[in-house]
């Protein structure tokens, strides 16, 4: 099994690399992202990926910054760039440098990747001699493990006595949950995911910054498990990376999923108690938080306020503020933004309207302002993202 390391300041190209081929199907499997050169030298040192797929313009440390810094450190594995037509100086530079190959972002198909990669894989075959087959993946052993554990009813004990062979200690420790579910969604027609998509975009999403179990409890949810002390040593707070996920589904589609959290649960007993109470709830808001979800989806293109919002559901701004970030995982000004995003993105890619009239349709008067929101909450201005559709 060859690993390889995407790099890319594109979240939605990470995004489709991840997802345009069954990777562990022809004997790859991505072990990370990173958005730029300097992010990826520590996940290179951890992981000494065999293949680097990097982008070429990218902040703090580009592409060719990058080649030059592994060939120095003696870097074993082959690396393949990414470039658009107009990058070709630049291409023959990394070539120049070293680098294996090169594929046009624009002209990536599934098939020209794959021929791409078994050829780099053969010069590495024939740099190291022929390399063995895989060794026992034992990260894959523990999350089936951690499935059932949560999908069972044995007491955290029995458990770990039962699988004694097999380090586990880890699930006695302290722990934090994140359930990720497009469950309320399954009735719409226009909803499409699949569990392989749903686990690369929530590893790209924490990819770089922490280490969690990801269990694939379907083609519509997963259970996101982190180590409590991870969290700490690194800083980040579960709701920083929930916010950072929801960007990411948001940019990929329209629908965004619920991401119930939980953080410093004491073990891995109390933490599928916990999840047990997200299954009980699931696709299920309160009334009022739904009736106040139903008025925004209503409303959106209209000029809103949280005065006028909390008015025509008949609540109080502070008390409908409380329970909708309680309930929602984000505060009623960012969802009401990411909603006319997702609308206004559907409406650039069937290219009917000008940017004007979308913004106006969304109830954004100000188009300055739009573009603005819209490369925030998407990573690319609307122009570039109608570019991608409309080639």
């Amino acid at each position: 099994m060859y690993t390889i390391l995407i790099i890319d300041d594109e979240p939605i190209v990470k995004i489709a690399l991840r997802s345009i081929l069954p990777w562990e199907e022809h004997g790859f499997s991505i072990c990370g992202t990173a958005s730029n050169g300097l992010e990826a030298m520590p996940l290179i040192q951890k992981h000494q990926p065999d293949v680097i797929i990097t982008d070429l313009k990218m902040p703090e440390m580009d592409g060719l910054e990058l080649i030059r810094t592994l060939k120095e450190k003696g870097y074993p594995g082959e690396i393949l760039v990414l470039s658009n037509y107009e990058d070709f100086d630049s291409v023959r530079s990394a070539l120049l440098l070293g680098a294996a190959d090169y594929l046009l972002k624009i002209k990536i198909q599934p098939d020209n990747l794959l021929a791409c990669l078994n050829k780099t894989t053969e010069k590495l075959q024939k740099k190291a001699g022929e390399r063995s087959d895989l060794s026992v993946n034992t990260s894959s052993d523990k999350t089936g493990l951690l499935l059932s554990f949560f999908q069972g009813e044995a007491t955290l004990p029995a458990f770990l006595q039962a699988h004694s062979e097999t380090d586990l200690s880890f699930m006695e420790k302290s722990c934090a949950i994140c359930y990720v579910t497009f469950e309320k969604y399954l009735s719409n027609e226009a909803f499409s995911i699949s569990g392989k998509l749903l686990c690369d975009m929530i590893l790209d999403a924490v990819q770089g910054v922490l280490q969690p179990y990801i269990l694939v409890l379907s083609d519509f949810s997963a259970l996101v498990v982190f180590s409590q002390k991870e969290l700490l040593v690194s800083q980040v707070k579960v709701e920083q990376l929930i916010k950072k996920l929801y960007n990411r589904f948001t940019m990929y589609q329209s629908f965004a999923p619920d991401m119930p959290y939980q953080e410093n649960l004491k073990n891995y007993e109390e933490a599928r108690k916990i999840y047990q109470t997200f299954i009980s709830n699931e696709g299920h808001y309160k009334d009022d938080v739904a009736k106040t979800l139903s008025y925004l989806e209503e409303n959106y293109m209209h000029r809103l306020t949280l005065a006028s919002i909390s008015s025509n559901v008949n609540l109080s701004s502070s008390y409908l503020c409380r329970v909708f970030k309680s309930e929602v995982g984000t505060n009623i000004t960012s969802y009401l933004n990411n909603l006319r995003i997702r609308k206004a993105a559907t409406m650039i890619k069937e290219d009917k309207l000008s940017l004007k009239e979308i913004s106006a349709m969304v109830g954004i008067e100000d188009q300055l302002y739009f573009s603005r929101l819209f490369k925030k909450c998407m990573g690319i201005s609307p122009s570039e993202y109608g570019k991608r559709f409309h080639q």
